[in-house]
């Protein structure tokens, strides 16, 4: 699913209603300790955005503005090797994070594919601060969603030399599978 890297980014502002942004605010493994009306609140700062298959959402090394919550649709999350190839790292669901979760401006590390019509919340950087300063729960689902890709990544990077490739493929599948 290699795409052209100089490719105008697809991406539409779209209304997705308040009930829909809502439910995903609740569902989001970081945002659904936040009661109802911080839910509202925090809406505040998001806008919805929409691609369609095959777009891209995110390509690495370009300056991410910003980060999305997928809302609905599915991501292929991608990163490059040293020889040229594309590998998938990642699908991101409704709920998931795409792109660096920073206050300020700073390159992509991933590109971000909608595998399907796909449309996501997107929290400016420069919000981000303001909105964890707000809700100190947002902030430790933060920490808790980077420790739990910290330690994805290291056996992730133990397995490569330690498993079989049937025992990789089976762990690559139940994670496939949870989402």
């Amino acid at each position: 699913m290699a795409r052209n890297p100089v490719r105008h980014n697809c991406a539409q502002p779209h209304q997705c209603s308040l009930d829909v942004r809502m439910q995903v605010l609740a569902r989001s493994p970081l945002t659904k300790k936040l009661n109802p009306q911080q839910h509202r609140e925090l809406d505040q700062h998001l806008t919805s955005w929409a691609w369609a298959a095959g777009d891209p959402i995110l390509l690495a090394g370009e300056q991410a503005q910003g980060s999305y919550m997928v809302a609905s649709g599915r991501a292929r999350i991608t990163r490059d090797t040293i020889d040229g190839r594309e590998i998938t790292v990642d699908i991101a669901a409704p709920g998931d994070v795409i792109g660096p979760l920073h206050t300020h401006s700073s390159p992509a590390t991933d590109s971000a594919w909608a595998i399907e019509t796909t449309c996501a919340l997107y929290l400016p950087a420069e919000a981000l601060a303001e909105v964890v300063d707000a809700y100190p729960q947002l902030a430790l689902a933060i920490m808790r969603m980077q420790q739990d890709q910290l330690v994805r990544s290291r056996e992730r990077e133990t397995a490569q030399t330690t498993s079989t490739v049937e025992q990789r493929v089976a762990a690559a599948l139940q994670h496939l599978d949870a989402k």
